[in-house]
């Protein structure tokens, strides 16, 4: 959201921020695409085998939906990318689910990775702005008529793929309501989010108390309120709604989008006095293991509680929720059934290690992932971030630099930035000024989409502030 959610921006997450020039480079707050024609690295997960629930097409557009054309099948698309754990977590424990078998055979399936650049067109095309998104895309017209950015549990996704294979097939759904959250799902696959915050408006006047699809529309309703930055009214909804939502994903993502929009409004802002009760909530939700949600998702929504408890000034609850929240990743870790698997929460690990202030917990799992998958830059890029909390100056600039020698895209330009947060702490600012150049410059050659535009100008503005 987040990542994940991420806040979904843009599209109905994680999912996964808003890119800093000076943030940790694991933590995926943010979105961006494109990049080199580099091998993937080794923690990305292969197309499942012929028994797995889903069998994906990896970073072929053409023949995916080739395929889907000629078995007149709606395509759905997984924008993803290595270094968002929320989207290694769809890939470890939702897309194997069984419970996703029946449609294997009604769709046809395609994964991009948002940092290669043979995605870049479709990447723009499809105006991803939160990884992951889910696409389905009806392949006659090439048009998505579902986007949804952030994660959800195998049962969750059931739906959705039922309302967009029925638009696919049929042009819509039975009933207003389900026609409207169709309508906005569609607005939103295409960027319009006011028309999108309309449509969900009226989905969710014209739908009964009981509508199944409620938690739905109303989590697309209020992370579309943050897409918009409509603060106070995002807000204002998710302190409203989220009480009376029930136990899974939905109320999560309505805790977190809200919470998020809270810290960015003004202090003096009315709708900020909520804040602390939607943390409140929070904090329940997280730590009740009977919540229908991913292990990422709870993680997720861990972490937004313990910022906004911390910005309310209940400093020495955020750091006992911190605590807790390490231990339960401690715990999926520990349970996880694959070194993949594991690897999905090392990005959480290490901010929980941080809000607790022991970075050093952060490293023997770390080193463990990087002897595991020892072509992925994300092991060592989370390294240095550690080290640099530690003061071990030395090792973090090793760190930070074995990641840029196998990262690949422009997600090395927060690894310039973090190559230029050791030299700084070194008091090194001739090579911090090198670092940033060398980011600017790589930045001119590869497809800048997403947040990365963001991202170089701050890198511009720092650079020149060092002069």
């Amino acid at each position: 959201m987040k990542n994940g959610l991420t806040i979904p921006i843009l599209v109905v997450a994680c999912a996964c921020g808003t890119a800093q020039p000076a943030a940790p480079p694991q933590e995926p707050r943010a979105v961006a695409p494109l990049p080199s024609l580099e091998p993937a690295p080794a923690l990305a997960v292969t197309a499942p085998q012929s028994d797995a629930a889903v069998v994906f097409v990896e970073d072929d557009y053409a023949r995916a939906l080739a395929d889907a054309r000629t078995r007149h099948l709606p395509l759905f698309v997984d924008a993803w990318a290595t270094w968002c754990h929320t989207c290694l977590s769809m890939r470890s424990f939702v897309f194997p689910d069984p419970a996703l078998k029946p449609f294997g055979a009604r769709f046809a399936w395609l994964s991009i990775d948002t940092e290669r650049q043979e995605n870049a067109p479709l990447v723009s095309r499809l105006g991803v702005r939160v990884l992951p998104t889910l696409f389905v895309v009806d392949p006659a017209t090439e048009q998505p008529v579902l986007a949804w950015p952030g994660s959800l549990t195998a049962a969750e996704l059931i739906p959705l793929l039922e309302d967009a294979e029925n638009a696919v097939r049929h042009g819509g759904s039975e009933g207003d309501a389900a026609a409207a959250l169709l309508r906005g799902q569609q607005a939103t696959a295409a960027g319009k989010v006011d028309e999108a915050l309309a449509a969900y408006r009226a989905a969710l006047a014209a739908a009964p108390a009981d509508w199944p699809r409620r938690p739905q529309a109303v989590d697309a309703f209020v992370t579309s309120l943050a897409a918009a930055k409509q603060l106070a009214a995002c807000v204002t909804a998710g302190a409203d709604d989220a009480p009376r939502l029930p136990p899974g994903t939905a109320l999560a993502d309505v805790l977190r989008a809200s919470m998020g929009c809270a810290q960015d409004l003004p202090r003096r802002a009315p709708e900020r006095q909520r804040l602390e009760a939607l943390a409140t909530l929070g904090e329940k939700v997280a730590s009740d293991a009977a919540q229908p949600i991913l292990a990422d998702d709870r993680s997720d929504l861990y972490d937004y509680v313990v910022q906004a408890l911390r910005d309310v000034g209940r400093k020495d609850e955020s750091k006992e929720v911190a605590r807790a929240w390490a231990a339960f990743l401690e715990g999926e870790a520990a349970r996880a059934p694959t070194p993949a698997a594991r690897a999905v929460f090392d990005a959480h690990r290490l901010l929980a290690y941080l809000a607790v202030g022991a970075p050093e917990r952060a490293v023997p799992m770390l080193e463990q992932s990087e002897r595991d998958f020892p072509d992925d830059y994300n092991p060592p890029a989370r390294l240095a971030t550690a080290y640099l909390k530690l003061k071990q100056l030395d090792d973090a600039l090793a760190a930070v630099q074995r990641a840029l020698g196998r990262a690949y895209g422009p997600r090395k330009l927060r690894l310039w930035s973090l190559e230029a947060d050791v030299y700084e702490a070194k008091r090194d600012r001739g090579s911090a000024r090198k670092a940033l150049r060398e980011a600017l410059d790589f930045a001119k050659t590869v497809p800048l989409t997403g947040a990365y535009p963001a991202l170089r100008d701050m890198l511009e503005k720092r650079l020149g502030a060092m002069k």
